[in-house]
């Protein structure tokens, strides 16, 4: 008699398989993508892609319950980082590991560089709370004098993505840890007082359709 949950009445290894299933997912878009098929997801979880599809319905099911997660923990970020009594701190933070998720999860990248088709009401939900919470960053910092004032809480997202592409240049290597000291440098180019007025647009908010 296959083991159950007593809490739930959900037996236990189909709880194991799903954990399974999340964790395999995860570790694939990190370093592949989300051009991952339901086979290597489901071989990395030791388990059949029968079961992907009984827990899950669809692969894009499974790399959406997996996006929106790892949404949800640059959510929690955020807030943490509102909470610092140092608004220029909890600016730069969150950067850093926004930059860093970024770094960590090419998967994560390509979800976060969309714009041209609708999200699911459930993306576009957490896409709008990092949004607001990015505004909120801004503004404590630029409300405390930290911030230059021309620079957009737009600006802090694209800057997220400058250390996507920071290994390799004409020879240099920057090492593993060299998009760190990318988002330093980026960092202290947007604290307050600026040197060269930005002239350009600022970066604007895609409406989907």
């Amino acid at each position: 008699m296959p083991e159950r949950d007593p809490a739930h009445g959900v037996r236990a290894d189909a709880q194991r398989n799903r954990r399974q299933l999340i964790v395999a997912t995860r570790k694939a878009i990190e370093s592949r993508g989300l051009d991952v098929s339901a086979l290597d997801i489901a071989t990395a979880a030791g388990v059949g892609v029968g079961t992907l599809y009984r827990r899950f319905g669809t692969k894009e099911a499974l790399l959406d319950h997996v996006v929106l997660g790892l949404y949800d923990e640059l959510c929690d970020t955020a807030q943490v980082c509102l909470e610092r009594p140092d608004p220029w701190a909890g600016l730069a933070e969150f950067v850093m590991e926004l930059a860093g998720a970024h770094r960590d999860s090419r998967g994560l990248a390509e979800v976060t560089a969309t714009c041209e088709r609708p999200p699911s009401p459930e993306l576009a939900q957490r896409t709008a709370a990092l949004q607001d919470a990015v505004a909120r960053l801004t503004e404590r910092a630029r409300d405390a004098g930290a911030l230059r004032a021309d620079v957009t809480w737009q600006d802090i997202l694209i800057c997220s993505r400058a250390a996507l592409d920071t290994d390799h240049c004409l020879g240099v290597d920057a090492g593993p840890e060299g998009w760190r000291r990318v988002v330093t440098i980026l960092l202290d180019g947007i604290r307050a007082p600026g040197r060269t007025p930005l002239e350009e647009p600022a970066p604007h908010v895609h409406q989907a359709r």
